[in-house]
């Protein structure tokens, strides 16, 4: 079944094009699609809608302080099975595989692996991705407005 997908490369990482590559990479060698992309900054409000399920627990605060501390990369990703592809190549938040993105990318950098400071988000299924994808598109449209302020 073809569906849709948010993928999220978290801040830090998306400051370097060559993490950014190597998922764009992983996620096209798979057979999906990438439908929109963009660089993108979550503020405490969008970070709170998009992590909905794990405000109040305990290491929120830490998620939302990195997830608003910098710039983002976010991605629309289409295809057969899309989230568990996606799912799959991502890895693990604890304890991932080797071989996966969450795996890989902090030992090619030389980072240790850390749980809240990852290197990427991936909608865990269709609801999820289809709020994910509204809050996506609602801050390009906010950055794009404000750069038109300007």
């Amino acid at each position: 079944m073809k569906e849709v997908s948010y993928v999220m490369i978290k801040p830090e990482f998306a400051n370097y094009p060559e993490v950014i590559t190597e998922v764009e990479k992983r996620l096209t060698t798979a057979g999906l699609t990438i439908e929109e992309k963009g660089q993108i900054r979550y503020s405490e409000e969008s970070a709170k809608k998009h992590y909905v399920a794990h405000v109040g627990k305990d290491f929120y605060p830490e998620l939302e302080k990195y997830i608003t501390s910098d710039v983002a990369y976010g991605m629309v990703v289409s295809g057969e099975n899309a989230i568990a592809k996606i799912r799959e190549l991502v890895g693990a938040t604890k304890n991932p595989a080797e071989g996966t993105i969450r795996f890989d990318i902090p030992k090619q950098l030389g980072l240790e692996l850390r749980i809240t400071q990852n290197v990427i988000h991936a909608s865990d299924c269709p609801e999820s991705a289809k709020l994910e994808i509204s809050i996506f598109h609602n801050i390009l449209q906010s950055e794009k407005a404000n750069e038109f302020i300007k």
